[in-house]
């Protein structure tokens, strides 16, 4: 387990109280806004997207560019998905929008479900 790694898990507990959310929830902002370099990097190799992670997953973060981003909203309506391929469309039109000299976005994926958030440079978090 990396640095990181500790440095998270040891802010869950089991049985998280409403400040323990709350605070776990700055933590990610912070974590987000200091990745915008890694989301800048993704862009200029990979093109237009959004940064995911996926912390229960063996991929914990990839990057997904808009193609594959629309890819898995088709194929989740394809698969009677109707929440998830909802939720995706709405990602998937946020993101279009991001100028990644101003924004980045980033799409959490774990056992409390899928979330967006966008980092805008300039102003904060944005949901």
């Amino acid at each position: 387990m990396n640095r990181r790694e500790k440095l998270i898990s040891q802010t869950l507990s089991p049985s998280m109280d409403e400040n323990e959310a709350k605070m776990l929830d700055a933590t990610m902002r912070l974590i987000l806004s200091d990745m915008g370099k890694m989301y800048s990097k993704f862009w200029e190799t990979e093109g237009h997207g959004i940064l995911c992670f996926q912390p229960d997953s063996e991929r914990t973060i990839f990057f997904l560019t808009l193609e594959e981003l629309h890819s898995a909203q088709e194929a989740e309506e394809r698969d009677n998905n109707g929440d998830l391929a909802e939720s995706l469309r709405r990602i998937l039109v946020a993101a279009q929008k991001i100028d990644p000299q101003e924004k980045a976005g980033y799409m959490i994926n774990d056992k409390e479900g899928i979330r967006y958030l966008e980092i805008d440079y300039n102003k904060g978090v944005n949901k």
